[in-house]
């Protein structure tokens, strides 16, 4: 029994700290994609961080349909894309997109 409380404390805390270092890299990634500073992205701004990206993503990511994106919109974005978001010119692709485009 002490075995599976351990068990089970260990895994909440793995993912509180997962989900923080998660929740610090999509504020990162909103600083560096908010090239104007006035704490929205721009599907342009969105694009100039990741090359990738579509307008469908952007507006799917765009929950109160207002054309931008505040930071708890730009995290689901990131979540979307399955990548984060890390420089200008960054293609967003990821290795298992790779990988299946290689298989083709």
């Amino acid at each position: 029994m002490k075995k599976l409380v351990l068990a089970a404390a260990a895994v909440l805390t793995a993912a509180t700290f997962g989900a923080a270092g998660a929740y610090a890299q999509a504020d990162s990634d909103f600083s560096k994609a908010d090239a104007n500073h006035d704490n929205q992205v721009t599907f342009e701004e969105a694009v100039a961080v990741n090359a990738q990206l579509t307008q469908d993503l952007f507006t799917k990511a765009d929950a109160d349909g207002n054309g931008w994106l505040d930071e708890a919109e730009f995290g689901t974005l990131i979540g979307l894309t399955g990548a984060a978001t890390t420089g200008v010119g960054n293609s967003g692709g990821t290795s298992s997109e790779a990988s299946s485009s290689s298989a083709m």
